[in-house]
């Protein structure tokens, strides 16, 4: 009987997890394996079992509703507002939100009718996102919802869609095509349900206020052995049992627990300065999930142990403790043959160095590695070998905490001895992860500390013990030595790097018109076609005054592929600019504007080509004028003798007052004629006031003629005014008409001196040097200084302060 007892606890102690490193590694059921971990996007859709949070975790949630409104800069339906739920049990905050990926600084300032606004990193100062969060206790739908969808006729969010006991959050994103490249993911960061925690219940041995029949003084925790505890005790919503266990406060010994939680609130010394806590855990719980799977799991994330007694009291333990509770000797032991001793295990079933994979908050809740753990002394002892393992810790999110729990796997896993002992009753006062100290002979052990991890008792009293090789310094932890650095960088919003230009180059230019003449100054922009084949729509060019900074244009070139545009708008010959040019994308990337280069325009003026008036034009102006300077002399007379006047027989009317003075002398004798005349006239009337004079010199013989005609008018009418000034010297000798004329005139402000010659000369005060000369065949210019001597069109030129010259036939 003794022995059949013995084998039982045996079979215990091989197939029960005695070690940290057995309960780490044992498999997971399948349906275990699928269900656990953080997910990163939001499950949409019907089939998504009932859950709930516990401690901090990540969660994306499930989409419950999606819709479009309203517009923006022209665009129709810029906003969109999703609502996703997060879980099916209220909990304690929302403590950190995360967009596409990226942690953002929230807080509850600022709020609008959608809710508080988020700064995103490259929104320009405009929000475009904002959210709002109900933690499951809302009473009532939000207003938000009702009041823009309650009345869509597709999907209408109405005022009993409150979500009772459902957390939820509401966001609404504006649509920027800089920041948006599709529909923004978001992940949330919970507190999850409320738990009770006996250490804060003056009634159940510890201090504070809570109790466990009143859940409203509950309070959040991410302790691992009061999530544990909770999960034990069962979780209940509004008196109603939901998921876990039923035990009693009674079957959870208060001290065992409190010691337990103490542990993983115990801070714990980082390399890079502060603390945190020992142990902390976060986890969706689906309910169709077992629970014992679960406390494994969150076991795991602190070197945990628990045992469920007979008498269904529970006991965690968290570390192992560095005194025993209990000691005995070889003398004890009932059964001294090495029946109960259990081998060490195959080098094979060894493992000398590990991973972790845990959740990390700083790259969205994703799974990320930790530093392994690796022993070369533990690998020169297996023969060389390096044989590690890999451990999930789904409820694990911090990388240093998850250092911590592979170290004291691993160490705790190189205790091989195991034993199973007989004692007489008196030791049947010890339970399962108690510690007992053994001082062997036998084995060589001196108090040697073993952990209890089975026990049953025989019929007379006797008690049969497993027990599990143990060390406190396997959980010891020294920062400066044992903490690994992080090796990952914290998600960010990889934008492109903004674009710069390429090949910006500028020069001074000429614009032809269609037969080639150069017509405006212009300035060629130039840039490295290459760099716009992707994601350019345009390259928008800016000129300005080199001096003032003044905008003078600005404007795109759409077709960036050419690698060059010509500007002719708003430009001023030999004037100093300066142009800028940028990229514009398809895109909402950002580019970069480029320096600004100098550049000063051609000396193109307007020329004959721009002026809407021909020489034959000029001359049919100018013709009538020297008529009226070229007055014949005998007609003059005439007139004077019958009406007393200069004036024309149709202007008299116009004029009621006149006065006149004439002076003249002639002599005449056979055929010869010698005159000289003069008039000066004054008239006032109707027709404005009119001043004028005449001065003739006459000489005539046989059929020639010569003839020196001065006239002068001052003139005021009620359609102008005109100042006229004329000298015409003139000859006929019966075949030839020879005259020349000068005419000084203004007329209502626009001034115009007219010469009239056959040839025109400029010469020195002696005539001794001609510098120039006018004909019929054009200008005759001895000497010339200039800086540029261009034709009319200015497709030829010669610049003679460069020497630059073009001489063009077109």
């Amino acid at each position: 009987m003794f022995g059949f007892l013995i084998n039982i606890v045996v079979g215990l102690v091989l197939s029960f997890a005695s070690t940290l490193l057995q309960q780490a590694f044992a498999p997971k059921p399948q349906e275990q394996q699928q269900r656990t971990g953080t997910r990163g996007s939001a499950q949409i859709g019907g089939r998504v079992p009932q859950y709930f949070l516990v401690g901090t975790v990540g969660e994306a949630g499930k989409l419950e509703y999606r819709n479009a409104w309203g517009e923006s800069n022209g665009v129709p339906n810029a906003y969109l507002t999703d609502v996703h739920s997060f879980g099916d049990l209220p909990i304690s905050a929302l403590s950190g939100l995360y967009i596409n990926g990226v942690r953002q600084t929230i807080s509850e300032t600022g709020a609008v009718a959608q809710g508080y606004p988020v700064t995103l990193d490259g929104d320009g100062g405009t929000r475009h996102f904002w959210w709002k969060f109900f933690n499951g206790t809302q009473s009532v739908a939000d207003s938000y919802l009702v009041s823009k969808f309650g009345g869509d006729a597709d999907r209408a969010w109405t005022s009993d869609m409150v979500g009772i006991g459902v957390p939820y959050l509401i966001t609404t994103a504006l649509w920027n095509e800089s920041l948006w490249t599709t529909f923004p993911t978001v992940l949330g960061e919970f507190q999850g349900i409320k738990l009770y925690d006996p250490r804060k219940d003056s009634t159940a041995g510890g201090s504070g206020s809570q109790r466990w029949d009143t859940p409203s003084t509950w309070a959040f925790s991410d302790n691992n052995m009061v999530i544990i505890y909770n999960i034990e005790r069962g979780i209940y919503y509004n008196g109603a049992h939901v998921w876990g266990g039923k035990k009693t406060a009674a079957e959870m010994p208060y001290e065992a627990w409190a010691a337990a939680m103490d542990a993983c609130d115990e801070n714990v010394a980082l390399d890079a300065g502060g603390t945190e806590k020992r142990f902390r855990a976060g986890r969706r719980i689906n309910l169709n999930e077992r629970p014992g799977e679960v406390i494994r799991e969150l076991l795991i994330g602190c070197n945990g142990r628990i045992t469920h007694c007979a008498d269904g009291t529970v006991y965690p333990l968290v570390g192992v403790p560095a005194e025993a509770d209990g000691a005995f000797t070889d003398a004890d032991v009932l059964a001294t043959n090495a029946l109960g001793t259990i081998p060490f295990p195959n080098l094979d079933e060894v493992i000398n160095g590990a991973t972790a994979t845990y959740r990390e908050p700083l790259q969205a809740w994703e799974d990320k590695e930790t530093a392994p753990y690796l022993r070369s002394d533990l690998e020169a002892q297996d023969d060389g070998r390096q044989q590690i393992e890999g451990l999930d810790l789904g409820t694990t999110f911090s990388g240093t905490q998850a250092q911590r729990i592979i170290k004291a796997v691993i160490e705790e896993g190189r205790r091989f001895r195991t034993h199973v002992v007989a004692l007489p009753p008196e030791y049947a006062q010890f339970r399962p992860l108690q510690v007992l100290a053994w001082t062997s002979d036998r084995f060589d052990y001196s108090a040697k500390l073993f952990l209890v991890t089975a026990r049953t008792v025989e019929p007379f009293g006797n008690v049969i013990l497993g027990l599990q090789e143990i060390d406190s310094a396997d959980h010891d932890w020294d920062p400066e030595t044992d903490e690994q650095p992080l090796s990952f960088a914290p998600v960010v919003t990889n934008r492109p790097a903004p674009q710069e230009v390429s090949g910006f180059s500028v020069a001074p230019a000429i614009a032809p018109d269609n037969e080639g003449n150069g017509r405006r100054p212009a300035i060629d922009v130039f840039w490295a076609s290459t760099s716009v084949t992707v994601d350019v729509r345009a390259v928008r060019i800016t000129i300005r005054l080199a001096e003032t900074g003044v905008i003078v244009w600005e404007g795109e070139a759409p077709r960036p592929e050419l690698g060059e545009a010509r500007i002719t708008q708003a430009l001023l010959p030999n004037e100093n600019y300066e142009v800028q040019i940028q990229y514009m994308p398809y895109s909402g990337r950002v580019t970069v504007e480029s320096s600004w280069l100098a550049v000063t325009t051609p000396n193109i003026k307007l020329g004959a080509l721009d002026i809407d008036i021909s020489f034959a034009e000029i001359a049919a102006e100018i013709i009538p004028e020297l008529k009226w300077l070229s007055i014949n002399l005998k007609d003059a007379l005439d007139n004077f003798e019958r009406f007393g006047s200069l004036l024309s027989e149709q202007d008299l009317a116009n004029y009621d007052d006149k006065l006149a003075l004439r002076r003249e002398l002639a002599v005449t004798a056979d055929g010869l004629t010698a005159s000289f005349n003069e008039i000066i006239e004054v008239a006032i009337g109707p027709g404005g006031a009119i001043t004028q004079k005449l001065e003739v010199l006459y000489a005539a013989m046989g059929g020639s003629e010569a003839q020196v005609l001065v006239r002068y008018a001052a003139e005021t009418t009620p359609v102008g005014v005109t100042a006229r000034w004329g000298l015409q010297v003139s000859t006929d000798d019966g075949a030839t008409f020879g005259a020349a004329a000068f005419l000084v005139q203004v007329r209502d402000g626009e001034s115009e001196i007219v010469l009239g010659a056959d040839r025109t000369v400029v010469s020195n005060a002696d005539g001794t040097e001609v510098y120039a000369m006018f004909n019929e065949d054009g200008l005759m210019v001895r000497d010339i200084t200039a800086a540029l001597i261009q034709s009319i069109s200015g497709s030829s030129f010669w610049n003679l302060d460069t020497g630059a010259f073009r001489v063009s036939t077109s």
